[in-house]
């Protein structure tokens, strides 16, 4: 048997990926994998790249740190200039460890004696910058493996632990997302989630765990004048998300929309937003109602 542990957007949260490396020393994983987005929205990026990078772990990218490697050049995307925050990575991440991210790989395979092949990727195969929701259709994820020749999948991005086993002419694919160490967005805040693999030569089986942390060296940083000014508007909609593991960057985007069309965001928009309260549901996906009271 192979025993791996799944991390996946860990998104600068130290106290959450210190609180899952004791939790792993239990279970003595063969190898650890992470699915991308180390980085961006916590505090701590660098804290948590050195941590990752000091152990032998399989790492690949995600979309966030596309937003560090792609920052101020021609593969930029135009809705970019509405955030500081790439900037801030760019000024605040050492190089070498800038250095250390351009080299990752978007994917990977892990081939191992005992198991069947393993893909890791952080939205789709195709993509970082979408991936399965639980209520996007079969068809639609179907359309993003029909490449795919491994029959495990391991990804992350959406920030919700979920599983999925899809069968298209005769071929099958069993999808396993951990969820989001850093920033879960299921209405658990302090709770990091992580998988555990445990594979044969029948295949492979998740187990879903979870460590819980303390958050106030987390929200003492992300109250810090040097964090609110790096993060301008948004540095109180990040907060909120570490703070409630709920979604308010995606509804505050949709708000912001329909209300102010065409002007940057400004702190007196995330004020108006986030004083909505219970109105914000009104702008928030479905699929992260998990857990509401």
């Amino acid at each position: 048997m192979t025993r791996i542990a799944v991390l996946s957007d860990i998104h600068g949260n130290l106290p959450a990926l210190d609180a899952v490396i004791q939790d792993l020393a239990q279970y003595a994983p063969d190898a650890v994998v992470v699915a991308g987005d180390l980085i961006n929205l916590g505090p701590f990026s660098t804290e948590v790249l050195e941590r990752v990078f000091a152990r032998d772990w399989a790492v690949i990218r995600g979309n966030h740190e596309f937003y560090l490697l792609n920052y101020d050049t021609p593969r930029a995307l135009p809705h970019w200039r509405d955030y500081t925050t790439p900037g801030w990575l760019r000024r605040t991440i050492p190089m070498p460890l800038q250095r250390r991210i351009a080299a990752l790989p978007d994917t990977l395979t892990l081939f191992y004696p005992d198991t069947p092949p393993l893909r890791v990727v952080h939205g789709y195969p195709d993509t970082h910058w979408d991936g399965m929701y639980p209520s996007t259709p079969d068809e639609e994820v179907l359309a993003h493996y029909q490449d795919v020749e491994e029959e495990m999948i391991i990804c992350g991005h959406i920030h919700l632990t979920q599983e999925r086993h899809l069968r298209q002419n005769g071929r099958a694919w069993h999808i396993a997302n951990a969820g989001a160490l850093g920033v879960p967005l299921n209405g658990l805040p302090g709770r990091a989630p992580y998988m555990i693999l445990d594979g044969d030569a029948h295949g492979w089986q998740p187990t879903y765990l979870h460590a819980d942390y303390d958050q106030t060296p987390l929200m003492d940083a992300l109250a810090s004048d040097d964090y609110r000014e790096a993060h301008g508007a948004y540095a109180a909609l990040y907060t909120e998300e570490f703070r409630t593991a709920r979604l308010r960057i995606w509804p505050f985007n949709q708000w912001r929309t329909q209300r102010y069309p065409d002007m940057r965001p400004t702190q007196a928009m995330t004020d108006e937003f986030l004083a909505l309260g219970e109105g914000i549901w009104d702008y928030t996906h479905r699929d992260f109602w998990l857990n509401r009271d």
